[in-house]
């Protein structure tokens, strides 16, 4: 399976977070991880604001190193912005649901909203 990790998981992988069951950790563990740039941009503008304590940096090394490949943003990605039927308001996620589609990848989430919305390209992960 080819999965792009929205952030929030991400960080639950990298930290042990219990929110991701042993059945998700071994679907996270036998499958092809990817990260995108925009997960490591996320996490740079909530460390900057004091809403996490990990830096950008360490967050993308430690990603690397867990085995993830790091995805850049395309033009394409962002353009698939605009055609996603979904009211999903944080444009975070919107650009990881677009990725995912235009990527072949399942994004996997806990967020409630890209679940409910997404449709096939989405899998629950808690």
């Amino acid at each position: 399976m080819r999965l792009l990790l929205d952030t929030q998981v991400a960080l639950w992988w990298l930290t042990g977070n219990k929110r991701l069951t042993k059945p998700i950790r071994a679907v996270i563990a036998e499958s092809d991880c990817y990260l995108s740039v925009a997960s490591v941009w996320e996490v740079a503008i909530k460390h900057r604001l004091g809403k996490l304590p990990v830096a950008p940096q360490v967050f993308r090394d430690e990603m690397a190193a867990a085995g993830a490949t790091m995805l850049p943003i395309a033009d394409m990605h962002a353009i698939a912005t605009s055609g996603l039927e979904i009211s999903h308001g944080d444009p975070f996620d919107r650009l990881l649901l677009a990725t995912a589609r235009i990527e072949h990848l399942i994004l996997l989430t806990a967020d409630a909203a890209l679940l409910v919305q997404g449709g096939p390209d989405v899998m629950k992960a808690d």
